[in-house]
């Protein structure tokens, strides 16, 4: 089998003739942001990116988002490589030369950067004339953020056929600029929506004894709820999240309403931690018709699986890592996040890893999901040298 792996510094040389053109994409996609399924000025601007530097055929499955293959060896399994694509509706706050035009719309989960550092892999791929042992999909997929997400989506079109691996990366403003986390076992929570209806006799606010006082019995929910977390769920074994996020009751001062409505996320790492809390709550909402004479209408929405970190995998990332050349990338092994990424979908199929980039360079860094959100174009060049030494090392 002929193989071909290029010297790092040639890497390093092909990685800083792209920057400048990687910066400019960088800011215009910042520019543009697209919300979820949306993606299609994004898409062409990753088209025309890869036909610059060579890159003529690509897959797309759906009208947004989707992958180059470099194929090397015939029936040789693929590493996929992963980038979300799509911005959220938010709106941008910075002032910058490349603030959002789209009002309302912005990057501020650092996916602009993730398709940056992935179009940038695969150039630096093809013009590192590489020849591999494996095959690489470098994937552009869309719809990270919302419920339904775009990775099963991409699933249903055969994005995992034939792949042995799968990574991806985040950035992350919590992490100091220039260390990364290769963390195995969870990563990422899964994110379940809750929506809670309660019906119940209202009536004048001068006699609750006549009434079933529904702000108060939601109350009681919430606090009792929140003691199913801190009382019954070791978080050092199973970590689980719940916040109550939106109350809505209520027509006038003084009258008591007959509907309230509570909404919520619980974020879980565990499919028993999820049914363990789901089988507890129901018993609360059981026990508060009966004693108060209510109805309770209650669904949830469950958002992506959590992401799980292949432990083998891992530890061949961290070895490439602490060798690679002609410097080791400094990297931690435990650092978690209880947010949600659909690339959970990914990881229950194959073996997977979530990479973090750190971003942070001061102490007030703006968090991700926020208007003042931004990330170093530093990161870019360390995690176009990360994934190219992976694809060349792992086995």
């Amino acid at each position: 089998m002929k193989t071909s792996r290029s010297s790092s510094q040639t890497t390093l040389s092909v990685i800083k003739k792209l920057l400048p053109d990687l910066k400019r994409f960088r800011e215009d996609l910042h520019q543009h942001p697209e919300l979820s399924w949306q993606e299609f000025r994004t898409t062409e601007k990753i088209i025309e990116f890869l036909k610059k530097f060579g890159i003529e055929e690509f897959h797309r499955p759906i009208e947004t988002g989707g992958w180059v293959d470099f194929v090397f060896q015939e029936d040789a399994p693929f590493i996929m490589l992963r980038a979300d694509i799509d911005a959220l509706p938010l709106q941008d706050s910075k002032t910058v030369p490349y603030r959002s035009k789209n009002p309302g719309v912005c990057h501020a989960c650092g996916h602009d950067v993730h398709t940056t550092i992935m179009v940038g892999v695969a150039a630096a791929i093809h013009q590192l004339q590489l020849i591999l042992p494996h095959n690489i999909r470098v994937v552009f997929q869309p719809a990270e953020e919302p419920i339904p997400a775009g990775a099963p989506k991409f699933m249903e079109h055969g994005v995992l056929n034939g792949v042995k691996y799968a990574l991806s990366q985040h950035v992350d403003p919590r992490l100091p600029l220039g260390i990364i986390s290769l963390t195995s076992g969870w990563v990422n929570m899964q994110s379940v929506r809750l929506d809670l209806k309660l019906k119940g006799a209202g009536g004048h606010s001068a006699r609750p004894f006549e009434t079933a006082d529904l702000i108060w019995l939601a109350s009681r929910l919430v606090d009792e709820s929140y003691g199913i977390i801190y009382r019954e769920f070791n978080w050092l074994e199973h970590p689980v999240v719940l916040t109550f996020t939106e109350i809505h009751a209520g027509e006038g001062y003084n009258i008591i309403p007959r509907e309230l409505t509570l909404t919520g996320t619980l974020r879980v790492t565990s499919r028993s931690s999820k049914n363990r809390f789901l089988m507890k709550f129901r018993t609360l909402l059981q026990q508060l018709e009966t004693e108060n004479g209510v109805q309770a209408e209650f669904t949830r929405v469950e958002g992506a699986p959590p992401v799980l970190n292949d432990e083998n995998l891992i530890r061949q990332l961290q070895e490439i890592a602490r060798t690679a050349e002609p410097s080791p990338i400094t990297f931690i092994s435990d650092f978690r996040s209880s947010g949600g990424d659909d690339f959970g979908y990914y990881a229950q199929e194959v073996p997977s890893a979530l990479v973090r980039f750190g971003i942070k360079t001061k102490d007030d860094q703006p968090p991700l999901h926020n208007g003042h959100f931004d990330v170093p174009f530093e990161v870019v060049e360390l995690a176009i040298r990360f994934f190219l030494e992976a694809i060349q090392r792992l086995k």
